[in-house]
Parts: structure tokens; C-alpha cells; sequence
């Protein structure tokens, strides 16, 4: 990812990859669904949504995979949609259940991001990750339809729709950051003249983060303050030129390890009117 400050800031960006490797740093990361009441036509509830919202500065981080079944694509944490048990598994209901009997699925109803990339899902097998893209939704969908299931049920009458389900994987297509619109969806019949049981859920949107960014270049008294962002794992570098000439870039700081937040570092030795910023990956996870 590189950008130009000019006086103040100018930007430019690209992406660059170096070799090597690391073990999968694949973890899983839940958000979890249920209602907001007990009633019948309740609306349904990621019940979670503030801690991963556009709002809450959350980014799932993604990498590039250099080999393995998403070789090519960005996959980063593996992102699992869990419905509340309504029984607790026999133990008492749920506070945020869903009704016994309703089925839960979850809507994919916006993508935005880089121009000619898309959002792709891969549904394994419940255990294990599934080796061909299942649907896949492009950058500039706003009224998407494609949804897959989360209940481990069948949707009969008294079920429990608690679901806990493995082996699926979200990737991306081209670097860059995504903004994935959700909607969680009762495909049971079990409602008012065989209609669901819930209403759907409001649309919840958060943030894929394909690849490390360099999200801003602010002017400071001795310099410019550099913002970059990089997944858990990652070792980066962050450079400096004056040009594009490739012998001419300079390293800012020492390494450090991404972690999905935002990291800082302050260029001190910016005297010329144009400055170019980049981040040089050292590792790439399989």
C-alpha cells in the first residue's frame, strides 16, 4: 500500500507482496443471532452488532492465501454466524432467543469496496472448509439475495434454531476495504398462514479489511504521522522515498507486527515537497 504527500497530503496507493511463509493465523470470530422478543413477528437481532459495526472500529483483517483452497483470494478469521440456543440446551431459555421452531439464515445485501472486487462464501461442509466459492456477490450489489442457513435445525415445529456451524470462510477478490451489508432472515413456516416466525433483522454493516492499508498522512511539526493498518501475524516495514525509483527507498521506523488496529510512526526526515509511503510485507501466511 503506498501514498504521496505533496505540501500537506496527496494520496496514491498500491499493494505490495514479498514471499515467505507463515502457519495459519485463522482464528474464529462469532456474532451472534437471535430476536428481540418472544412474540410472534418479533424482529430478529444480531445481538452483538455494536462490537463489530461500521461504528465500533472494528476490521476483520484479511490476507492473501498462497496456497490451500482459498490460494489467491483474501481470507482472514473465520467469521461464524451462532444462533442463542432458545433451550440453553435444556438448561432454561435464553435471554435474546428466537421462537422454537423458527429457522434462522443470513442475508448477504450489500457489498461496497475496490471497483471489480467482490465478496465470496464458501460453505464446507459444517466441519471442514468447502473447496469451491458457494456464491459469490460483486462490489456494487445493494439488493443482494444470497443468503445461507445458521439453524442446525429443520425448521419443524418446536425445534430449537440453534446453530454453531463450522467450516465456512468469507474471502475477498482484490485488496482493499469492504463494506458487507448483513440481514438475518427466518425461513421457517411456522408462522401466521405458514409464513416465518420473525421478522427480519435490521441491516448490520461492518467492515473487511483485505490486505494492510495506510488509512492516513497527517502533516506534524517535525514531520508526518503516518496511520497504517495490518492483520494479526504480519510483519511490516514501513518506506519512504522522494520518487518512484526503487533505489531510493528508505525504511521509517523499525519492523512491527500487525494487529488489526491502528499503528502509528512519525517520518522525521521528510524535506521534499513529495513523499511517497509504503508498506513492504515481509511474511504472507499459507
Amino acid at each position: 500500500m503506498l501514498r504521496r504527500c505533496r505540501a500537506a497530503i496527496t494520496l496514491l496507493r498500491t499493494s505490495l507482496w514479498l514471499g515467505g511463509l507463515l502457519p495459519s493465523l485463522q482464528a474464529d470470530t462469532h456474532i451472534y443471532a437471535g430476536a428481540v422478543g418472544t412474540h410472534l413477528n418479533d424482529a430478529l437481532v444480531f445481538t452483538v452488532a455494536s462490537l463489530f459495526d461500521t461504528q465500533s472500529g472494528y476490521r476483520l483483517p484479511m490476507v492473501q492465501r498462497t496456497r490451500g483452497l482459498n490460494a489467491g483470494y483474501f481470507r482472514g478469521d473465520t467469521l461464524t454466524f451462532t444462533v442463542l440456543s432458545a433451550t440453553d440446551l435444556g438448561t432454561g431459555q435464553m435471554p435474546g432467543r428466537a421462537l422454537l421452531g423458527s429457522r434462522l439464515a443470513v442475508e448477504v445485501v450489500h457489498v461496497a469496496g475496490p471497483a471489480g472486487g467482490a465478496l465470496n462464501f464458501w460453505a464446507g461442509d459444517g466441519e471442514n472448509p468447502s473447496d469451491q466459492i458457494t456464491f459469490s456477490v460483486p462490489v456494487g450489489t445493494t439488493q443482494g439475495t444470497n443468503a445461507f442457513v445458521i439453524s442446525e435445525n429443520d425448521g419443524s415445529p418446536g425445534s430449537d434454531p440453534y446453530g454453531h456451524i463450522h467450516g465456512r470462510d468469507f474471502t475477498t477478490t482484490l485488496p482493499g476495504l469492504y463494506t458487507v451489508g448483513f440481514r438475518l432472515l427466518d425461513i421457517s413456516t411456522n408462522g401466521f398462514g405458514g409464513g416465518p416466525m420473525h421478522a427480519p433483522s435490521e441491516i448490520f454493516s461492518m467492515y473487511f479489511q483485505a490486505g494492510p492499508t495506510l488509512e492516513n498522512v497527517q502533516g506534524v511539526t517535525n514531520g508526518f504521522r503516518i496511520s497504517f493498518r495490518s492483520a494479526p501475524g504480519i510483519t511490516n516495514l514501513l518506506e519512504a522515498a522522494d520518487t518512484l525509483d526503487p533505489l531510493t527507498w528508505r525504511s521509517v521506523g523499525v519492523q512491527s507486527r500487525g494487529n488489526s488496529t491502528l499503528q502509528f510512526l512519525v517520518d522525521t526526515n521528510a524535506a521534499a515537497a513529495v513523499r511517497l509511503y509504503r508498506l513492504r510485507l515481509l511474511n504472507i501466511p499459507p
